[in-house]
């Protein structure tokens, strides 16, 4: 018999901790309730803000500009840009996918431009991860960025030779 467990567990500080146990009979099911949830953290002490410029329409590009602040002082930094789908949204062809930072003590917040170009309408997400290696764990924070893309908008032209009350021809301005 094979058991599974997820439990969702507050530790008081308002982020929660997950356990998962797996079990192959029902005497080891009843000793790994005893386990101890990791003490983990969940998040890096890693702090983005961002901001969508413009009105996101399909097959043009569109820039988004992250902030990244951090109390982790003269350690490097990874962040990482990602798409899920890369039909859904595909980033400009001299984006930089990964980059790296170091704070010194009293520096700004670290300002990011990406700039990706929609495939489809529709709500799409740009992800954002940093992660810090030290010498003993690595800490990682991930955000994913809501981008409402809209319809690229449709022209209207009167065909040529049309002649007046007759429908005019619609085409997507894309092309």
């Amino acid at each position: 018999m094979v058991l599974l467990a997820v439990a969702g567990l507050a530790n008081g500080s308002g982020t929660e901790q997950s356990e998962v146990v797996v079990a192959r009979s029902n005497a080891e099911a009843e000793s790994a309730a005893a386990v101890t949830p990791s003490t983990g953290t969940s998040s890096a002490p890693i702090t983005f803000r961002y901001e969508v410029l413009g009105n996101p329409i399909v097959g043009q590009p569109v820039s988004v500009n992250v902030t990244v602040s951090s109390a982790v002082t003269d350690t490097p930094i990874s962040l990482d840009y990602r798409v899920t789908d890369a039909s859904s949204m595909q980033f400009a062809e001299s984006q930089a996918l990964r980059t790296e930072i170091v704070f010194a003590a009293g520096d700004e917040p670290s300002s990011h431009q990406i700039t990706v170009i929609p495939q489809r309408e529709g709500r799409l997400y740009l992800n954002v991860s940093a992660e810090i290696r030290g010498d003993k764990d690595t800490l990682m924070k991930t955000m994913s960025i809501p981008i409402q893309v809209a319809a690229a908008p449709l022209d209207v032209e009167e065909a040529d030779g049309a002649e007046e009350g007759d429908s005019p021809v619609l085409h997507n301005s894309e092309n």
